[in-house]
C-alpha cells in the first residue's frame, strides 16, 4: 500500500513556520530585545541582560514552538 503524501501540506506547513517566524521577530523587536539560532536551539537575549534558552522539541515546528514560548514571555 502506498503512502499518502501531499506536497500542499508540506507547502502550507512552510509557510506557517515562515509566519511564525516573523511573528517571532516582530514581538521581540517590539520589545527591542534579539534573539539569536543556533544548532536548534533559541538564544532570547533581553534588554535587562537575561538570556532565555528556548530548546524546541520537534525541529520541524521549530518557529512555532518558538512562538509559543514568547509569546508567554512577553505577556506575563
Amino acid at each position: 500500500m502506498r503512502k499518502r503524501y501531499s506536497i500542499e501540506k508540506a507547502e502550507w506547513s512552510e509557510t506557517k513556520e515562515k509566519d511564525y517566524e516573523q511573528e517571532c521577530r516582530d514581538i521581540v523587536f517590539k520589545f527591542n530585545d534579539e534573539f539569536v539560532q543556533r544548532d536548534g536551539v533559541i538564544y532570547l537575549n533581553r534588554k535587562n541582560g537575561q538570556t532565555v534558552v528556548i530548546e524546541p522539541l520537534n525541529q520541524k515546528t521549530l518557529w512555532y514552538e518558538t512562538w509559543l514560548t514568547i509569546k508567554d514571555i512577553y505577556s506575563a
